[in-house]
C-alpha cells in the first residue's frame, strides 16, 4: 500500500486531476490531503466536489483542515467582521464565491460547509504525523495548539524528539522550491519535518506545481499549474 500526501491545492482542478493521474491512484493506496483546498484558483467547487467522488467512490481520501477553509467558514459566521473582508478581497475568496456561482458565502451549498466542518486539524499514519501548518513545540503537547496547526511559520522550529518519538510531520502552508524539498526529505533523519508546497498558484518558475509525495520511498512528483486563469 502506498501512502500519498499533497498540500495546497488552492482551487486548481486540472492540477490537482493531472497530479492524482501522473501517481495512478488506486483503491489500495492511502492519500492525506492537507488542507487550502479553496482560494486564489479558479475552481474550488470543482476540487471539492473530486474530492467527494474519490471518497464516495471508496478511495481512501483523508483531509485536513487548512487556514483558507478556516477564512471562509469565519467569513460564514461573521460576515460583516474586517476578517471576512480580508478573506474575500486579499486572501482569494472572491475566486470561491465565483466557482461557486454566489454572492455571500451563506449561498454556497450545505453539503461543502459540511465538509469543511468535518474537516481534521491533523492526522497520523503509521510514524507520520500530517498537519497543513506546524506544531508549536513550546508546550508539553504541541497538539493542543490549533492556531499553529493552520498557521505556523516556523520554518525550522526545535522539534521536541522526545514528544515526536519516530513520527515524521508532514505539512504544506509554507512554499518550498522543489530543491528545498529534496532537501528536506534527505535530513529526516536528523530534522524530521517535510514541507511539501510548492506553491501551485504562484507564478514563479522555481514554484507553480502542485508536489504529491509517496511517503514509503519518498519519491516526488511535480504537475505544474495547468489551470486557465
Amino acid at each position: 500500500m502506498r501512502i500519498f500526501a499533497i498540500s495546497d491545492i488552492h482551487a486548481c482542478y486540472r492540477t490537482f486531476e493531472a497530479l492524482l493521474q501522473k501517481i495512478d491512484l488506486n483503491k489500495e493506496d492511502e492519500l492525506y490531503l492537507l488542507g487550502d483546498y479553496i482560494d486564489r484558483g479558479p475552481s474550488s467547487k470543482e476540487v471539492i466536489e473530486l474530492i467527494l467522488k474519490l471518497q464516495k467512490e471508496n478511495y481512501n481520501v483523508h483531509c485536513l483542515l487548512g487556514n483558507h477553509e478556516v477564512m471562509m467558514l469565519h467569513a460564514l459566521r461573521y460576515p460583516h467582521s474586517p476578517e471576512a473582508q480580508s478573506w474575500q478581497h486579499w486572501n482569494g475568496g472572491d475566486s470561491t464565491l465565483k466557482s461557486f456561482g454566489v454572492t455571500f458565502v451563506s449561498d454556497i451549498d450545505e453539503k461543502y460547509i459540511r465538509f469543511m466542518l468535518s474537516l481534521s486539524y491533523y492526522l497520523e499514519k503509521d510514524h507520520f504525523l500530517f498537519v497543513h501548518a506546524g506544531l508549536n513545540f513550546k508546550l508539553a503537547d504541541p497538539l493542543g495548539d490549533k492556531e499553529s496547526m493552520l498557521w505556523s511559520f516556523d520554518d525550522r522550529p526545535k522539534v521536541n524528539k522526545k514528544w515526536l518519538g519516530d513520527r515524521i510531520i508532514v505539512h504544506g502552508h509554507r512554499i518550498h522550491t522543489r530543491s528545498r524539498i529534496r532537501q528536506n526529505i534527505s535530513e529526516l533523519d536528523t530534522f524530521p519535518v517535510l514541507g511539501i508546497d510548492n506553491g501551485c498558484v504562484y507564478p514563479k518558475r522555481e514554484y507553480n506545481k502542485l508536489c504529491a509525495v509517496e511517503l514509503n520511498n519518498m519519491e516526488l512528483y511535480f504537475q505544474k499549474n495547468i489551470e486557465i486563469h
